[in-house]
């Protein structure tokens, strides 16, 4: 294949925070190993006429994943009731029925341990930019159902679903989490979310600061379905995507993120930052971020795989633009994927990070194996890696092996 530089007038005109350096791509075939053509692309084909999987009839597998609200059935929380007055006149365990209509700032609850709150049909929880956040505390295994929560003002880096980072097992399911003035939602420990929207909100869809054992995932268990969380239309209002923004952002810890659509944010659309290890990122539909699709950035041990990742990086590239970039992270694994019309495709990058906590953040045991990469634009680099610090890649752990390269879309 020919090796293109992305367009060096774009690269130049790109704003990057202070202490990074503008890169510009120096892709060698020494780099990359063993692109496969078309033809030798056997051990995990991929049917690229195939159309990616939509969301259809939730069929629940897991009886963990079963909604545990039953019609009129706990406590009623009213639209006109105050809702933490409920809550102080009942003991830890106790469900609560949020009643159908709009709870108008008058919901900002802190939830005892082992707390259940299922929304009725309609049941929005609405702070009107005067309440800071809907759910917060440090409650152990509390579970939120069938709720919508929108206008809340969180603050810098907050979220309108808000538990203490160390609260552990969580259960949020099916919640609706819009128009918050941060982030949608700040995941806690261990916290499982299952299905839901965190959309349109100011800076970001969902959170995990510190924490670890998060699980995103679909009401159902069935990768053919793409009924997971929805990511989607979160902006960058009040700091630049080089901070924080988009889909979901997270650091430190452990996550699982699968059968997700993460689309239409103003920032990436998946983002592992500073010291984020051992995640799973799979059978998800990524499509249509301003930034990078899926970015791996100062971590390690990532598997990303089975991914449907498409039209990523166009609109406001940041650094690369790739569908799916790892930057100056160790033991990324990426198979398996199919990507369509992102900026860049499948990339890896090494700056020098002297502002990043230890162990040492090296692009280094990075395998790019069995993908299908298709119509990058002109300009575009469909596999590579780079280093703006005369770092030498060739002599590190770097494979691209049986990936498959075509002009045509394949969405």
């Amino acid at each position: 294949m020919t090796w293109r530089r992305p367009d060096e007038s774009r690269a130049d005109a790109t704003s990057l925070p202070a202490g990074r350096r503008r890169r510009r791509w120096a892709l060698t075939a020494a780099l990359v190993v063993g692109l496969a053509a078309a033809d030798a692309f056997s051990p995990r084909p991929i049917d690229s006429s195939a159309q990616p999987p939509r969301a259809s009839a939730v069929t629940t597998t897991d009886p963990a994943r079963a909604s545990r609200c039953v019609a009129d059935a706990g406590v009623a929380i009213g639209p006109e009731d105050d809702a933490q007055t409920v809550l102080d006149r009942h003991p830890p365990g106790t469900t609560y029925l949020v009643e159908a209509g709009i709870h108008l700032r008058n919901f900002a609850v802190q939830p005892k341990s082992g707390d259940v709150f299922c929304g009725e049909p309609g049941a929005v929880l609405d702070g009107e930019r005067r309440l800071r956040s809907a759910f917060s505390g440090g409650a152990l295994d509390v579970t939120l159902d069938s709720i919508t929560v929108r206008e809340y003002e969180s603050g810098r880096q907050g979220g309108a679903i808000q538990p203490d980072a160390r609260a552990t097992g969580w259960v949020v399911r099916n919640i609706t989490a819009v128009q918050n003035s941060w982030a949608g939602l700040l995941a806690s420990d261990g916290m499982t979310i299952l299905g839901g929207h965190y959309n349109d909100n100011d800076q970001m869809g969902v959170g995990g600061n510190a924490t670890t054992g998060i699980l995103l995932d679909g009401l159902d268990t069935d990768p053919a379905t793409i009924d997971g969380p929805e990511l989607a239309d979160n902006h960058a209002l009040h700091a630049p995507c080089e901070f924080e923004g988009g889909g979901m952002k997270w650091d430190v810890g452990q996550v699982v993120i699968r059968n997700a659509h993460v689309h239409d944010n103003d920032c990436r659309g998946l983002w592992a930052d500073i010291n984020a290890h051992d995640a799973l990122i799979e059978h998800n539909l990524v499509e249509g971020n301003h930034a990078e699709g899926i970015y791996y950035e100062i971590s390690r041990t990532g598997v990303i795989r089975d991914n449907r990742v498409f039209r990523n990086g166009l609109v406001a590239p940041a650094w690369n633009g790739g569908g799916i970039t790892a930057a100056s992270s160790s033991d990324v694994e990426v198979s398996g994927n199919r990507l369509s019309g992102n900026q860049n495709g499948i990339t890896g990058t090494q700056q020098d990070r002297p502002e990043a906590t230890p162990p040492p953040h090296l692009l280094d045991r990075f395998h790019v194996h069995d993908n299908l990469i298709c119509a990058t634009p002109d300009g575009g680099t469909p596999t590579g890696v780079t280093a703006d610090n005369s770092a030498d890649l060739a002599a590190r752990d770097i494979t691209f092996t049986a990936n498959t390269i075509q002009s045509a879309a394949c969405e």
